[in-house]
């Protein structure tokens, strides 16, 4: 019988269930580092409008700091979004690759006699392999900047 079309998605989807915590964290730190970056363009436009034609030095010192602000802010956001998306996806590869060894194990003998080693080995190393690469794209990816 053939697997239903959404079944494999179903199944990624329930390997990065148990990590719906991080993620949530991860979905949080991406938000707050784009409201965070959104007052870049107010802070220019009060540099450009108001303290560069007033001449006020004062006032453009702190708008410069501001937009420092911003940016480190921003990017610590950032990095910790890295950081969080990236321990998800290496701990979901890891079950991944925990599950994929125990259900070697309950295959039975005649399944390891009739298919040879190297196609096992190649499944495994590809497989896995290819998840790890969408896994790890999208998590790097999934930056803001």
């Amino acid at each position: 019988m053939a697997e239903e079309p959404r079944a494999p998605l179903r199944r990624i989807v329930k390997l990065f269930g148990a990590y719906r915590g991080r993620l949530s964290v991860v979905a949080s730190l991406i938000l707050l580092s784009s409201l965070v970056s959104l007052a870049s363009p107010f802070l220019l436009r009060e540099v450009l409008d108001v303290a560069i034609p007033a001449r006020d030095a004062g006032m453009l010192t702190l708008l410069a700091l501001g937009m420092i602000v911003v940016a480190v802010t921003t990017s610590v956001f950032d990095t910790l979004q890295t950081l969080v998306s990236t321990t998800v996806g290496q701990r979901v590869m890891h079950d991944l690759r925990i599950a994929v060894y125990s259900h070697l194990q309950r295959m039975s003998l005649a399944f390891f006699t009739r298919t040879r080693t190297g196609e096992v080995q190649s499944r495994i190393a590809n497989d896995i392999g290819g998840m790890q690469a969408v896994v790890t794209s999208t998590a790097a990816s999934s930056s803001p900047t």
